[in-house]
């Protein structure tokens, strides 16, 4: 499936690495009239018009700057790799999001809940802290790195990307309302999800969406990495189909195959509708918009 180049991720104004763009976006979703995309080494959310080329706008979630120096930033850096469109409260107007740091490292164990006005402004955030929720995913999982997300119901479901050592997906199971009970939440495996090789590599998930139907999209890589702290070659990228019950229902290859680590699709007469974001992998390139239209 071919992928089309639609802009970079500029933004207003110079972020951690010393450049006016997202270079590692790791999650989308798309609410109304906008394009919202996380950063796995930002502090802040981008917001793109969904019609408008223009730069993305920044609301910062953390305070403080992590440091230039690539190196030190990975180290520091707060890992969102989870972006998703939650229900509005209360009858409320307006955009309700969901950002989930991957749990790889004790620093990335911290969410957040944004409420964003119809005119794209902040309303109300509140930190979430995960600490206890990915300590119990993490006596679950061989290795926690939660890259995707979905809500179904009261539920949420969390993706644990897989690597060469282990290279299952596990998809896990807890309660929505666990991230923010004060007692200690639980989460169940649901499935081991078992995905094809590209050249040797596995491929392993890096987002997931819920399409209106109640199957989900996720897209996934084949990255030669053993741990989930350290970057690989990347040797291709593909999106699938799950059923209701988490079965494979088909599976594409990504043409040109860039790291994908974000996908929001739509279901339309012709098939799914998506729109992908990127991860550069290089702290000087942008990352990537792209569209791509699967006709199943």
């Amino acid at each position: 499936m071919r992928l089309k180049h639609l802009r970079g991720l500029q933004v207003e104004s110079p972020l951690a690495a010393g450049h006016a763009f997202l270079s590692a976006a790791s999650g989308v979703a798309v609410v109304g009239d906008y394009i919202c995309v996380i950063g796995d080494d930002e502090h802040h959310l981008a917001l793109f018009h969904r019609t408008e080329i223009a730069a993305g706008r920044l609301l910062r979630l953390l305070p403080g700057d992590l440091p230039r120096d690539a190196k030190l930033r990975k180290a520091q850096k707060p890992d969102f790799e989870i972006l998703l469109a939650l229900p509005a409260k209360n009858g409320r107007t307006g955009l309700r999001l969901l950002a989930l740091g991957s749990g790889s490292t004790d620093r990335r164990n911290q969410g957040f809940e944004i409420e964003i006005d119809a005119m794209g402004q902040l309303h109300d955030m509140q930190m979430i802290n995960l600490q206890n929720l990915y300590a119990d995913i993490a006596s679950r999982v061989p290795e926690i790195n939660l890259e995707g997300a979905v809500v179904k119901g009261d539920e949420l479901l969390l993706f644990n990307r897989g690597n060469i050592s282990s290279p299952e997906t596990r998809i896990l199971a807890t309660n929505l309302s666990n991230l923010t009970k004060a007692s200690t939440p639980e989460a169940t495996v649901k499935k081991l999800l078992k995905l094809p090789s590209i050249d040797g590599i596995p491929l392993s998930v890096t987002d997931a969406c819920l399409l209106e139907d109640g199957t989900i999209l996720l897209s996934a890589v084949a990255e030669a990495t053993d741990n989930s702290y350290a970057d690989g070659t990347l040797v291709g990228s593909a999106v699938i189909l799950l059923d209701d019950q988490f079965d494979i229902i088909a599976i594409e290859r990504l043409n040109p195959g860039v790291k994908v680590e974000g996908i929001s699709g739509r279901r339309i007469t012709v098939g799914i509708d998506m729109l992908c974001v990127t991860d550069a992998d290089d702290p000087d390139k942008p990352a990537g918009l792209y569209s791509a239209l699967w006709r199943i």
